[in-house]
């Protein structure tokens, strides 16, 4: 009895804490900062539409229970403007790796309280993007790949190549709280949907090919009206989903599973409006990257890139060759 138990916490403690290289998290870091600075800059458009004084329903949320944040309802002008600059600033260090920790602080304050201040506009890609800002708070996402590792290295007198370009050990806990969250939030999806009649009785999705006034781009008629070819798309949505929450922690299936996800994601968000969800769950994947194949490729990108500059530069200028061509 004791045995079993002792290799049940011995295998708990792998899971959670034993060391590995970092460049999974840098690279999520990189990644997710990324999508922070594009969503946030899709602010602008309706900035003043949506949360300023004279947007939709201003004032009409601010009793919701548990919907607090930094941005008030209706918000004026100049303290709209500071709150969204902090906000983007914020998801640039982030991306860069610079004052990290402060950084992804005030990505999570900010996206909730925008997120808060107009429930109307929100989607589950903006839920995604929250919680994933909420548990990058505790990681130390600026390890590696940043201006923060860049620094302490100069500071400590090493090289750009010793230090920069090195991914230190460290516990994946958080890394796996963002596996768990992509594999209960496909489970749960799967739960719920069973609940509907459209999803049992094989039509959910011809439901959702047509509110046209979401689409991206119009989805073709032999589609939507092929009773075959909608059964097909629902409950192959309902397998993939579940597969996706299960046998995504099978290493041998988590690559054909994921990548069957990625055709789905891009599938949805190539006939259906749903903002920043999709890029949400692609960033959201990159926490399952093996750490070893995070740094291949990322040392692999560096070693391109470098080439590429290398061969643009023009050849060096031999000595007394200028010279000689003035004399000739």
């Amino acid at each position: 009895m004791i045995r079993p138990l002792a290799q049940l916490g011995s295998a708990w403690r792998r899971f959670w804490f034993e060391p590995q290289q970092s460049s999974t998290l840098a690279l999520f870091r990189i990644c997710f900062g990324l999508l922070v600075v594009g969503w946030t800059l899709s602010l602008i458009p309706t900035l003043f539409d949506f949360f300023g004084a004279d947007g939709v329903a201003p004032g009409s949320f601010e009793d919701y229970p548990g919907d607090w944040g930094l941005v008030p309802n209706p918000a004026g002008g100049p303290i709209l403007l500071l709150l969204f600059a902090a906000l983007l600033l914020a998801s640039v260090a982030l991306t860069v790796g610079l004052f990290t920790r402060v950084a992804a602080i005030v990505v999570w304050a900010g996206v909730l309280s925008f997120e808060h201040a107009n429930t109307l506009i929100g989607n589950s890609g903006d839920g995604l993007i929250r919680n994933l800002a909420f548990y990058l708070m505790f990681a130390p996402s600026g390890i590696a790949l940043s201006m923060d590792r860049l620094r302490r290295s100069r500071s400590a007198g090493g090289t750009l190549d010793g230090g920069f370009w090195t991914f230190p050990d460290t516990a994946p806990w958080v890394l796996r709280l963002i596996q768990i969250q992509l594999s209960v939030g496909y489970l749960s999806a799967v739960w719920h949907k069973i609940q509907s009649e459209l999803w049992r009785g094989g039509t959910a999705v011809s439901y959702a090919m047509r509110l046209e006034d979401i689409h991206r781009f119009p989805i073709p008629g032999f589609i939507t009206q092929s009773t075959m070819l909608v059964e097909a798309l629902t409950f192959g949505t309902l397998a993939l989903e579940l597969s996706l929450g299960i046998l995504v922690w099978n290493r041998a299936a988590r690559p054909w599973v994921m990548t069957f996800g990625v055709l789905m994601h891009l599938m949805i968000d190539y006939s259906i409006l749903i903002g920043f969800f999709s890029l949400a769950m692609f960033v959201t994947y990159l926490a399952f990257l093996p750490a070893e194949t995070a740094t291949r490729l990322i040392l692999a990108t560096r070693d391109r890139v470098r080439e590429r500059i290398r061969r643009r530069r023009p050849p060096p200028v031999e000595s007394g060759s200028v010279g000689d061509r003035a004399r000739a």
